[in-house]
């Protein structure tokens, strides 16, 4: 008997800071780190970032979306 598993990968897209869409699979996603507002020398994320998404594999992505509006894409995912 021939059994056929149908894997789905489902992707949110966010964008980067100059427009492009990125496509990340949210079972990748480790944590999110906010921008601070209040704090122009924020020395980590660069004018303009809302949001760093860290990842699995130890990279991180910036992205213009907010961490909260990232957790809401994370959630219609599931």
């Amino acid at each position: 008997m021939l059994i056929m598993l149908l894997l789905a990968v489902i992707l949110i897209g966010l964008h980067s800071i100059d427009g492009r869409q990125i496509d990340i699979n949210p079972k990748q996603i480790t944590t999110l780190r906010e921008s601070r507002d209040d704090d122009a020398s924020d020395k980590y994320l660069t004018k303009g970032v809302r949001c760093m998404v860290s990842l699995a594999d130890g990279k991180y992505v910036t992205v213009i979306e907010t961490c909260s509006v990232v957790r809401e894409k994370i959630e219609a995912a599931r």
